[in-house]
């Protein structure tokens, strides 16, 4: 008999047609959820790195912003002060010589560190002012306090910053800096100092605001660099003019670098102000154009069309805010870095997920085909030994009846109903094999799930964890202090804040080595987590070297001698440091202590033991003040 018009020939051809279909089907599903899968993973993903990048880079813009409204808050101070204005005028002459233009720059030596009459030393600090205005007392009482204070706090932030200057409107410029512009800057020939033509000095004094702003980039030949300027100036006057704009330059190359190595795999980032243009920061294949137009490339002016919806997200966010949107070729996370105006991008193309997806729909239609050819092969081996054959003999004995009546002669098929039980019994035992595979694939699906959820237990333990110490870190710090704040607010309990500071830590680093500072703040952390185990406690590093305690307690002298034991806990652990005056490590604690009303902000808490910890450095450390 012709196989293709047998019964076991239309069953193998139903056969393959159904197995095929299950295959198709079973492909296509797969790839719908696998697709689903793998794109909320990297949508996950994408949106927890941008927020870890646009906080970490946030870190430098509001250290600068905080430095700057601290040397505006202490000018404003001193200026006030008749008395210490005219100290500042008699200063004048001291610090500055008129040359023959009638402009004026600090004296030499200066800014080579030699000493004035009365000892004061202003290394690195240089000077230039203006030969078109003569300088009034006011002017010259500004100029100099401007020169002092750039120097204070320029001199602080040395290593991390790159220059620090107070600009007087009066084109009055003291910077510190690791160049004398008394040497660089001139008011005469093609290169003559016109401060009038830079955006930070004309956005500053133009404004009647006093908010912190950024300048677009700029390429700083002299630098071989990219850089902004953070500028903030001081709360404008009756008259609405400003006397006093704090200013820093930055350098923007180690950012860029950052952004051009998302921690994602494949991705890539961009960066732009949040302005009606979308001036570009950062964008990996336009930085020539950006070199090009000093900085002033824009969204708008490059016709960025795909970059517009970015834009407008962009516009919208509050800063540290992070939201997904979706391009036709990529997934997009948008964030604002806070403390800034500009907006981040992080752009994962939606290409780099089709190998995934492919991968495994390839594994699906293997598997698929595997499991056709043993069953093809196991159905007509089947169909052919108890069906085909047995049937056959039935045919030959069945024709042979009316020739003869010997059919004891021909072997028919009388047990063929063992026969079809025997398949029953075939297709029990392999139902059961199939569902003893299912069992085992069940298992081991739960053990991979278990192994999953013990990972991101873990994931989560160390999003809140500080590497180095094992205290909590800063991100878990704002958020406790968040809710231990409203929690203070309800009940009308106390709540404590203690910001400490291990003295002379960078003198430590450096002459014991980075390994010997790191087991030094090992140590210290263990010492302040040991005094601080109660419910409701808690220590944190908030970076480098300094830490925070919070205390939540209806007794502020029990907070008080808890902060002291923790001061005096830490000296007796006896780390020997033999650039501390006192021989040992010791810490320096500032702390603050309210009853949380609603009018307040926790981050007013914090500001009140941070200036607690610089009065008590002032003071000569290892010691506690409370504000």
């Amino acid at each position: 008999m012709d196989l293709r018009h047998s019964l076991a020939g239309r069953t193998l051809r139903l056969a393959v047609l159904r197995i095929s279909m299950v295959v198709v089907c079973a492909s296509v599903i797969s790839y719908v959820l696998n697709r689903s899968l793998i794109e909320d993973a990297v949508r996950a993903q994408l949106l927890l790195s941008t927020e870890k990048t646009i906080q970490r880079e946030s870190l430098p813009f509001r250290e600068i912003r905080e430095l700057q409204q601290n040397f505006l808050a202490e000018f404003q101070a001193i200026d006030r002060d008749p008395l210490q204005r005219l100290a500042l005028v008699r200063s004048f002459d001291d610090i500055f010589y008129r040359h023959d233009d009638g402009s004026y720059t600090q004296r030499p030596g200066l800014f080579e560190g030699q000493p004035l009459g009365d000892g004061r030393r202003f290394a690195h600090m240089s000077a230039t002012y203006a030969p078109d205005i003569p300088p009034s007392d006011d002017v010259k009482a500004r100029f100099v306090l401007s020169y002092l204070l750039s120097h204070k706090y320029g001199s602080v932030t040395q290593g991390r910053l790159f220059n620090f200057y107070g600009v007087l409107p009066e084109k009055g410029f003291p910077i510190y800096q690791a160049a004398d512009i008394a040497k660089v800057f001139s008011y005469s020939g093609p290169q003559a100092l016109q401060l009038e033509t830079y955006e930070f000095y004309t956005r500053g004094f133009t404004s009647s605001k006093s908010d912190t702003f950024l300048t677009r980039m700029y390429f700083d030949s002299s630098n071989n660099a990219w850089m902004t300027t953070m500028a903030t100036p001081d709360v404008v006057e009756a008259n609405g003019q400003h006397r006093i704009l704090a200013c820093v330059d930055i350098l923007l190359d180690d950012l860029m670098e950052r952004l051009a190595r998302p921690s994602i795999e494949g991705a890539y980032s961009t960066l732009f102000l949040a302005d009606a243009e979308g001036t570009l920061m950062f964008h990996p294949q336009q930085m020539e154009a950006i070199k090009q137009t000093e900085g002033k490339a824009s969204i708008q002016s490059l016709h960025l069309g795909a970059y517009h919806p970015l834009l407008h997200t962009g516009g919208q966010l509050e800063p540290g805010k992070v939201v997904l949107v979706d391009t036709p070729d990529d997934i997009v996370a948008v964030g604002r870095i806070p403390e800034t105006p500009t907006i981040l991008t992080i752009h994962y193309p939606r290409a780099l997920m089709q190998p995934a997806i492919l991968q495994n729909l390839a594994v699906v239609a293997a598997l698929g085909l595997v499991t056709l050819l043993v069953e093809v092969f196991l159905l007509r081996s089947i169909l052919q030994n108890q069906v085909t054959r047995p049937l056959q003999r039935l045919m030959r004995a069945t024709r042979a009846v009316g020739a003869t009546a010997e059919l004891e002669k021909y072997d028919l098929p009388v047990q063929s109903e063992d026969e079809i039980g025997e398949l029953a019994r075939d297709f029990t035992r392999m139902s059961e094999r199939i569902y003893e595979a299912h069992e085992r694939l069940e298992s081991m699906v739960q053990q991979r799930t278990l192994a999953l959820e013990e990972a991101n237990q873990k994931l989560a333990a160390l999003s809140i964890t500080d590497s180095l110490t094992g205290l909590a870190n800063r991100r878990h710090f704002d958020k406790v202090l968040g809710e231990e704040w409203g929690r203070a607010m309800r009940s009308g309990s106390y709540i404590m804040l203690a910001m400490l500071d291990v003295d002379w830590f960078k003198k430590y680093n450096d002459h014991y080595g980075h390994q010997a500072g790191d087991e030094c703040l090992r140590c210290v952390a263990h010492s302040i987590q040991a005094h601080a185990s109660r419910v409701g406690d808690l220590v944190a590093r908030y970076g480098g070297e300094e830490f925070v305690l919070i205390v939540t307690s209806t007794n502020p002298d029990g907070a008080q001698a808890l902060v002291q034991s923790i001061c005096q806990a830490v000296q007796a652990l006896q780390l020997p440091h033999l650039l501390s005056p006192f021989g040992v490590v010791t810490v320096t604690i500032g702390m603050a202590a309210t009853v949380p009303l609603p009018s307040d902000q926790p981050t007013d808490l914090l500001q009140q033991a941070d200036a607690a910890l610089y009065r008590a450095k002032e003071a000569g450390r290892n010691q506690v003040v409370q504000a």
